[in-house]
């Protein structure tokens, strides 16, 4: 076994000095740990390792820190807590770190193989320096060619920032990264460290900052997509598109859609749709009992007003305008780890399901409860159901259904290939619908289509250049009540500058919600996103 001290302070850089900061793919584990004491202030734990062989080890005074190469498994290290109160003064752990605070000042001996790590603490023989001290101390070497020794206390110091991170300690990493910057300003790495940070800690607005102060000097495509991804969820945009539908041989349609959403202070966020429809529809149906085609234009407005109340609840507000019916709702969300659960209440929503209703400036009123898990070990989760009723301009309860909806989807590899796969529900069943008579026929006013789809996909993203990526799928779709075949989908999306997002779709579905009576729909379209 090879000793590490004081002054050397760092193992395994190369396992995490990329820009990323990401453990290996291996399960690292902790098999045993166990404490022997020889006095009062001299102990030794050693730690029975699988699947880990390098590992980074930081020292800071009481402090030591281990960041193990890879997850640390489920061994309950915190037990020796414990068992050794009078020397162990804290211990914690999280994903692959390790943190232990001795209770008396002294100094730590770590030595380490394949399969071990022994830590040997004894009365200190001289004084200890921490990292934000190490960091400090770069300060005077601004604008000179740092020694070999800087660079190496520089990247133990960010190792150590991240590490804290992964223990939520968000201030002290912070002050760690806040001293490297300042004795240099162009440092990618503690400047992509710390806007990880700052996203971790909830201050997506500064997180995004710093990835622009990083992609000035390093154009690297993967920091790119991470500030597009931060700014996507939270930032302000403005976009517009346009998207050519068939939808069988009921109608088909031209969309043209105009959208942005703007920070208007910390806690609010206002989110604008407009979208205009072109249709040319087959004879159908109306409420009268006649029977006509159309062709001419539809609008409807969308407002969102997304308030945060805490750090782990929001309330969306919204209101909704066709050129006859003005609608609003209100949603609750609310951070349930590992996803976000909501209760939406909407009134006079338009509602464009059906060819019928869309001519006639139909309305959906509804209460929806959903869960939403986000990615989790690459499996996205989601399920809801809602009551609705569906009404016409003078008869507001035309139709009433319950709904169900739901998904899951997996990200994994095939022989290094990664694909992904996926299943849907898409469901309504109507409760009770209206019949009225005319002309010697008896027919519904708005004749909600009943439809249990199960859809079942598979697809793979295929990057074609740094800011071009192929996503593409096919998929089964079953309705028990209508259509059924394969369909396919597809997306060109462009990053051609840092702050504008293109996207060509394609595709086919053999049913579809928004097609009348759950029929197939194909569509081609562009859009373009800027994000600030």
């Amino acid at each position: 076994m090879g000793k590490i001290t004081r002054s050397q302070g760092i193992w395994g850089i190369a396992a995490f000095a990329s820009v990323a900061g990401t453990a290996l793919s291996s399960h690292a584990e902790i098999t045993d740990a166990r404490i022997t004491n020889d006095g009062v202030r001299k102990f030794d734990m050693t730690l029975d390792l699988a699947n880990s062989p390098d590992n980074t080890v930081m020292i800071n005074g009481r402090e030591l820190i281990i960041r193990f190469s890879a997850p640390i498994g489920d061994f309950d290290i915190n037990t020796m807590l414990g068992k050794f109160p009078e020397q162990v003064l804290t211990v914690q752990t999280s994903y692959n770190v390790l943190l232990i605070e001795m209770a008396f000042d002294g100094e730590f001996q770590v030595t380490q193989d394949k399969s071990g790590m022994v830590v040997h603490y004894a009365p200190a023989e001289k004084p200890a320096t921490d990292a934000v001290n190490a960091a400090q101390d770069l300060q005077g070497n601004t604008g000179a060619t740092p020694s070999a020794d800087t660079i190496a206390e520089t990247r133990r110091a960010i190792i150590e920032a991240r590490a804290r991170m992964e223990l939520g300690q968000y201030g002290h990493a912070r002050e760690i990264l806040s001293h490297i910057i300042l004795a240099d300003p162009d440092s990618v790495e503690a400047r992509n460290a710390l806007a990880e940070v700052e996203y971790r800690s909830g201050n997506w607005r500064e997180a995004a900052r710093q990835y622009g102060r990083v992609i000035a000097r390093n154009h690297d495509p993967a920091i790119v997509r991470a500030r597009q991804d931060i700014l996507k969820q939270n930032g302000s945009f403005m976009g517009g598109g346009v998207q050519y539908q068939n939808n069988g041989s009921s109608n088909t349609q031209i969309v043209g859609t105009l959208n942005g959403r703007a920070v208007l202070r910390d806690d609010l966020l206002l989110q604008a749709d407009f979208e205009n429809r072109h249709i040319d529809a087959d004879p159908f149906l109306q409420s009268d009992g006649s029977t006509a085609d159309f062709g001419g234009e539809r609008q409807k407005l969308a407002l969102k007003l997304d308030q945060e109340i805490s750090a782990r609840t929001i309330l969306q507000y919204r209101a909704y305008a066709t050129q006859k019916s003005p609608g609003a709702g209100v949603e609750w969300q609310r951070n349930v780890i590992p996803g976000i659960a909501a209760i939406a209440l909407d009134y006079h929503q338009p509602y464009w399901d059906q060819t019928s209703a869309m001519v006639e400036y139909g309305t959906r009123d509804s209460l929806a409860v959903s869960y939403d898990v986000a990615t989790v070990e690459n499996w996205d989760i989601g399920f809801g159901t809602s009551l609705n009723r569906y009404g016409l301009d003078g008869n507001e309860d035309l139709a009433r259904t319950v709904r169900l909806n739901g998904y899951v989807r997996d990200n994994f590899d095939i022989y290094n290939f990664p694909v992904f796969a996926g299943y849907r529900l898409d469901g309504e069943y109507p409760l009770a619908q209206e019949e009225k008579t005319a002309q010697g026929v008896t027919f519904r006013p708005l004749d909600v289509a009943r439809r249990e789809v199960h859809e079942f996909s598979i697809g793979h993203d295929i990057p074609l250049a740094d800011y071009l990526t192929l996503s593409t799928g096919i998929s089964y779709s079953y309705d028990r009540y209508g259509e059924q075949g394969f369909g396919f989908s597809g997306a060109f999306i462009g990053n051609l500058a840092d702050e504008y997002e293109t996207t060509l779709s394609f595709g086919h579905t053999a049913n579809s919600s928004s097609s009348v009576g759950s029929s197939g729909s194909t569509f081609i379209g562009i859009a373009i996103k800027r994000y600030f």
